[in-house]
């Protein structure tokens, strides 16, 4: 028999025990013993049991489809996957191909029928495994944030892979610097986002890069393939703790794939994680000036009727709407939100009055309603045709059914007939009562 060896390998398992090595000699072993042809084996290494994405699979699937293969080996049914549906569903579809699975310590074949509960107790097993692993995993995680954990450490720091130390980057470090000086200088969010330009200050997304050696989203790019700082990227800067020193840990849960904020009651505060680069009273200083100039929230404030329905072209970004005053009256114009909190650098100048946005509307509006009395003129044509038709058409069914109706008995007629002859005709001979 061909068959195929598949293993596979996740965090949570005994890496000595299920090693994609032992996994495989055991395979091997009990295809050699039954006298199996091994024609090929894949693996997965770090791979959830939840997730049926896997390359090792892809792999097995191909050999499937091309008919290379007659059983797959695994060493338990756990390797193929633990979740219960998407195992069985697999399942299903192997033997759908006439391809067996071999669980190999545990004795079971899934073309054996006595093997199918057993089969099936042990895919809840291994589903059940799988969701009680996550609880314990997230658990720990929570643990960790307890103690003080960090993926990835914002800009101006870094994170040592080897011992897992938060460093100053020295580069970014003084970049943060020059931010909250320049604010508390009287400088905004834009002005500070421009002169960090003309610096050739690095963002928080180049730096990223050359720290993971990769490209970093094409969104924290301007339209000719520049880093640039931006107002966002500043006020990320001026509005991050963690500059005096603060982890903040828990800030939100996952809940039923809903990410939920959490109160402050119950974030976790670790006071001296990082090393300092904004001294605490400066940062509650700049905190402070940015709470007062930030526009409380006026629910009876007028709404602009193109707000967030147009974008720009070149950048991406919404255009937004601005009030400006000409010769004495309002007006009300729409810019790209790229080119007015960032400048050339980033976007070229892009605006429309609201007075053009409602001719065109207006316009499109009375070409649809051109469109649609045409439409309706059209329509009630076809409805004034089909009046006068509607009488002949009656009447031309009425003629179609009664001819129907003749064929019917005249089929009838022609059946009757032929049963007639196909009758056999018996002659009958008067019987009388013997005489006495």
């Amino acid at each position: 028999m061909r068959v195929w060896i598949y293993s596979r390998l996740s965090n949570d398992d005994d890496c000595e025990m299920n090693s994609l090595l032992n996994q495989q000699e055991i395979c091997q072993t009990f295809a050699e013993r039954q006298g199996h042809q091994v024609i090929g084996q894949s693996s997965d290494d770090n791979a959830s049991g939840m997730n049926f994405s896997r390359l090792g699979l892809d792999e097995l699937t191909v050999a499937v489809d091309t008919g290379r293969l007659d059983a797959v080996l695994v060493k338990d049914l756990s390797r193929l996957g633990r979740h219960r549906t998407q195992t069985a569903l697999f399942i299903d579809y192997l033997l759908g191909c006439g391809v067996r699975v071999i669980s190999v310590t545990e004795g079971l074949d899934t073309a054996s029928d006595e093997d199918d509960l057993v089969i099936g107790v042990r895919g809840l097993m291994n589903d059940y495994y799988a969701r009680d692993i996550g609880k314990k995993i997230r658990s720990g995680y929570r643990q960790k944030q307890r103690e003080g954990i960090v993926i990835t450490p914002p800009f101006g720091y870094w994170k040592d892979r080897n011992t897992n130390a938060v460093k100053l980057h020295p580069e970014a470090a003084e970049t943060v610097r020059m931010i909250y000086s320049l604010y508390l200088q009287g400088f905004g969010q834009k002005e500070i986002a421009r002169r960090l330009n003309e610096l050739g200050r690095k963002t928080p997304a180049q730096i990223r890069a050359e720290q993971c050696g990769r490209e970093v989203r094409a969104a924290h790019k301007t339209r000719d393939n520049r880093y640039l700082w931006t107002y966002a990227s500043v006020k990320n800067v001026l509005t991050e703790e963690a500059y005096t020193g603060v982890l903040i840990n828990h800030r939100s849960e996952t809940q039923d794939g809903k990410v939920k904020r959490l109160e402050q009651t119950e974030w976790y505060r670790h006071e001296t994680f990082f090393p300092v680069i904004v001294e605490p009273d400066v940062w509650k200083l700049v905190h402070q000036r940015l709470k007062e100039k930030a526009r409380p929230a006026n629910g009876n404030r007028s709404k602009h009727r193109y707000a967030g329905l147009l974008r720009c072209q070149e950048c991406g970004n919404v255009f937004v709407p601005m009030i400006r005053y000409w010769n004495g009256k309002r007006r009300v114009e729409y810019v790209c939100k790229g080119y007015h909190r960032n400048g050339k650098s980033y976007c070229s100048s892009h605006r429309i009055h609201e007075e053009v946005l409602d001719a065109t509307v207006q316009e499109f509006a009375q070409t649809m309603r051109v469109k649609m009395a045409e439409k309706q003129k059209e329509l009630k044509q076809k409805q004034k045709m089909w009046a006068l038709r509607k009488p002949v058409l009656d009447a031309h069914i009425l003629s179609l059914q009664k001819r129907i109706q003749e064929l019917e008995q005249e089929i009838d007629g022609i059946m009757m007939e032929k049963m007639s002859a196909s009758m056999p005709v018996r002659s009958i001979s008067p019987r009388f009562p013997s005489e006495k």
